[in-house]
C-alpha cells in the first residue's frame, strides 16, 4: 500500500510522532514499510525470528501467547498508536503472536534502523522505555488479579479492558470474538456463556448477535471495586 508520511501521520499516539522531531521523521519515513492486513491475518508468530517492531498505524490486534495443550491466552488487545514485536526486541524470536482484530494498517521498521534511531533520539528510547516498564506493571497486576479473581470478576476486568477499544458516546459495543474474550480471561467459553447471561439478566449489558452492549459500566467497576482497578 501507498506509504504514509510520518510528517502527515493519523496515529498521533504513535511514539515516533510523540517525539515530534523532523530529522527521526526524515529517517523513519526512508527505512519503514507500510503493510494492509486482513482481519484476523497474522502479524507476527510465535517462534519466528525478531526482524524489527510494528507500529500499528490503523486497527485493532490480539497479542497471544500459546501454552499446554494448544491453549492460547490473550496477552493483551492492542490499536492505533501502540507496537507489537517489542517483547522480542532484542531476542532471538517472537515470544507471542499478533493476529488482526479488524483490517489493519501497520508499520514496520527493521532492527538495525530501529537501533539506529534509540540511539540518535534518546526521547524515542525514553519513551519506549517508559512504555515496557508501563506493560510490566500491567502485566504483573493482571497476574495477581487473575489469581484471586472469581469468573465473574475475570469476565466484568475484561470486559472493561476491551472497553477501551470500542468506546463510544452513548453506549459501549463490544465487536469481540467470544473465544477471545474467555482466553483474555483466562476461563473458558462455557464458563464466559454463563457469566455474561447473568450480566444480562440484570441488564448490565445486552447480547446481540457477534456483539456486548455494555449499559451501565459502574455496576460493572463495582464488581472489582476490591481489586482497586482503574479504567
Amino acid at each position: 500500500m501507498k506509504e504514509v508520511s510520518c510528517d502527515s501521520c493519523i496515529s498521533k499516539n504513535c511514539f515516533i510522532q510523540v517525539c515530534n522531531d523532523e530529522k527521526l521523521f526524515s529517517f523513519i519515513n526512508e527505512v519503514k514499510r507500510t503493510s494492509f492486513y486482513r482481519k484476523k491475518q497474522h502479524v507476527v508468530y510465535e517462534g519466528e525470528q525478531v526482524l524489527g517492531l510494528y507500529f500499528i498505524l490503523k486497527g485493532k490486534i490480539k497479542v497471544v501467547s500459546s501454552g499446554l495443550f494448544g491453549k492460547t491466552q490473550v496477552v493483551r488487545l492492542t490499536q492505533d498508536g501502540d507496537i507489537i514485536g517489542h517483547r522480542g526486541y532484542g531476542g532471538e524470536t517472537y515470544p507471542i503472536s499478533a493476529i488482526t482484530l479488524e483490517d489493519s494498517e501497520i508499520c514496520f521498521v527493521d532492527n538495525d534502523s530501529i537501533y539506529t534511531a534509540f540511539m540518535e533520539n534518546p526521547k524515542l528510547a525514553f519513551e519506549v522505555m517508559m512504555y515496557y516498564s508501563k506493560e510490566l506493571r500491567n502485566s504483573e497486576a493482571k497476574i495477581k488479579n487473575l489469581a484471586q479473581m472469581s469468573v465473574c470478576e475475570k469476565v466484568v476486568d475484561s470486559l472493561l479492558y476491551a472497553e477501551k477499544l470500542y468506546l463510544n458516546n452513548e453506549t459501549i459495543s463490544i465487536q469481540i470474538d467470544r473465544q477471545d474474550l474467555a482466553d483474555l480471561a483466562g476461563i473458558n467459553t462455557e464458563q464466559l456463556s454463563r457469566v455474561l447471561s447473568e450480566l444480562k439478566k440484570e441488564k448490565i449489558l445486552s447480547l446481540p448477535k457477534n456483539e456486548i452492549i455494555i449499559h451501565n459500566r459502574n455496576q460493572l467497576l463495582e464488581i472489582i471495586e476490591p481489586f482497586n482497578i482503574t479504567y
